[in-house]
């Protein structure tokens, strides 16, 4: 295939730290997991009572999957470890597989590299080799680490073989998207609603413990059963017959569509723009209605979804009136921790939206017109703090729904915007910072995704971890505190509403200091 190996050896040297940087960050999960597992349940008794604890009930199983072999330190590894490999490693696949290939050919790049003599398949082929090596390497130093720490070499093999092919498995799916779109930010919605509904749809069927594992390829990696005497094969075949599938796919789209076109062809807009489109921040908000819409009805779904599930994953049959509404809280917490991390994310891609604009050159053009650079620092940050928060109400209005759904009790509509919107000053933090960070570089703004990651982190397996105080406070989730859990702490809340202003004002006058990247 002519060109590849060039191409792979320039996404290699252009990305080093995309696909060395999410390995080692996963590899540093497991082993500071395996490492805490391990110091905690040494003995054989604390482990038999840990598996007794899951016997006969499905309360956890919609949010980290099913467990088995929990009376051995290498099933609850996995067991404990279910929550953060179930959305990290699917969304890591995603990702590369689009940052490989459409986002080269957004920047033009592509271009460049098919100037010469370049096989119609190569490019595509090569990025994904790119994003391939990462499930391979997040194998290698996994396995590497929980062999290190003591675990078995065969169920340690196949554990962190497990985590690579789930990722692999769902870069398939992140290069057959980067295929139909036309774009990389279409790309990535489309992407995050494939693995929000496999997400969903695993939950469901682990919650009511159905036999439908098969189906889902969220499911098929606890399925693995890694540290089982005799571990199924069936999990493996058909995540590579996913893979296999998926990238096949992807490969003949690629070589017979055009370049820079996409499977799904855009809508034609209006030869005109009509009259009130005049003003910078109507034009941002007539170019992101679609995809601020997806995040919406997306995040919209997953609150209700385990708003619904609330009941089942507290497990309230078996303990106290005291301790039920304690054990709903702790969960309600949980979600609504999650609701925030999600309208925190939809903030980031909207201002990595906004750097790409100016990269590209648009923003330039539309500041050659009458079109202060405050104006449109103002109206952009308008559109990402008014989507950001509009997307937190409607899942907390949806989490309330969900859980008088499911509890059939009309009384915990009221539950779900008020813990909700109590984590208003930290998704308005993490907003100004990614705006604050773009208007002084627009390379900067992946940095925040590294707060997003920390507090899923800190959300899901602060405990388990055992992380000291100073490390839980890098996220600003546990600055506000886990409501309804605990106490709404309001000078913390009004701290993180200071800091944002003062990061507003010091991100407007960078912007208007600096030189545009392009145009």
């Amino acid at each position: 295939m002519t060109g590849y190996w060039r191409l792979v050896s320039v996404s290699l040297r252009t990305a080093p730290a995309q696909v060395l940087g999410w390995a080692l960050a996963v590899c540093a999960l497991v082993a500071s997991s395996a490492s805490a597992i391990g110091d905690k349940y040494t003995e054989q008794a604390s482990r038999d009572a840990y598996a007794a604890s899951y016997v006969g009930t499905q309360s956890s199983a919609a949010l980290q999957g099913r467990g088995y072999n929990l009376e051995t330190l290498g099933g609850i590894l996995a067991n404990e470890l279910g929550y953060l490999t179930l959305i990290m490693l699917p969304l890591i696949g995603l990702h590369l597989a689009i940052r490989f290939t459409r986002s080269v050919e957004d920047t033009g790049r592509l271009d460049i590299l098919t100037a010469g003599p370049v096989h119609r398949l190569a490019p595509a082929a090569a990025g994904l080799t790119a994003a391939a090596l990462t499930a391979v390497l997040t194998f290698l130093l996994s396995a590497a680490a929980l062999v290190a720490l003591g675990y078995p070499v065969a169920g340690s093999l196949r554990y962190a073989g497990g985590l690579g092919a789930l990722m692999l498995a769902f870069t398939g799916i992140g290069a057959l998207v980067a295929q139909c779109c036309r774009d990389a930010r279409t790309s990535h919605v489309l992407g995050i609603a494939c693995w929000m509904v496999s997400y969903l749809a695993r939950a469901v069927v682990d919650a009511r413990g159905a036999d439908l594992t098969w189906v889902n390829p969220e499911s098929w990696l606890a399925e693995i059963r890694p540290f089982a005497a005799q571990p199924p094969l069936w999990p493996w075949l058909a995540i590579a017959a996913t893979a296999a599938v998926t990238f096949t796919t992807a490969g003949v789209v690629a070589t017979r569509r055009d370049q820079g076109a996409g499977l799904i062809p855009p809508r034609p807009g209006p030869a005109a723009a009509p009259s009130w489109m005049t003003k910078p921040l109507h034009v941002l908000i007539r170019l992101t209605r679609g995809v601020c819409l997806g995040w919406t009805v997306g995040g919209s779904l997953f609150a209700f979804s385990f708003g619904y599930l609330t009941k089942q994953i507290s497990a309230l049959s078996a303990i106290s009136s005291a301790t039920r509404n304690e054990n709903i809280d702790a969960t309600l917490s949980l979600f609504v921790q999650m609701n925030t991390l999600l309208a925190a994310a939809a903030a980031i891609q909207l201002t990595q939206w906004l750097a790409t604009e100016e990269t590209s050159g648009r923003v330039g053009y539309a500041l050659a017109s009458p079109v202060s650079r405050r104006r449109w620092w103002g109206a952009s940050a308008s559109l990402v703090t008014a989507w950001s928060l509009i997307l937190l109400i409607c899942m907390g209005v949806c989490t309330g729904l969900g859980l008088a759904a499911g509890f059939g009790d009309a009384s915990y509509l009221d539950d779900g915007v008020p813990a909700t919107l109590a984590y208003t000053p930290a998704v308005l933090l993490l907003a100004v910072t990614a705006l604050a960070l773009q208007s002084v570089n627009p390379r900067a703004v992946t940095v925040t995704w590294l707060a997003v990651g920390w507090g899923i982190v800190v959300c899901l397996r602060a405990d388990m971890l055992d992380l000291p105080e100073w490390a839980r406070r890098l996220s600003p989730l546990h600055w506000v505190g886990a409501v309804p859990r605990d106490d709404w702490d309001q000078p913390a809340a009004l701290a993180m509403t200071l800091l944002a202003l003062a990061l507003t004002a010091a991100a407007v006058l960078a912007f208007q200091r600096r030189d545009l990247r392009a145009g």
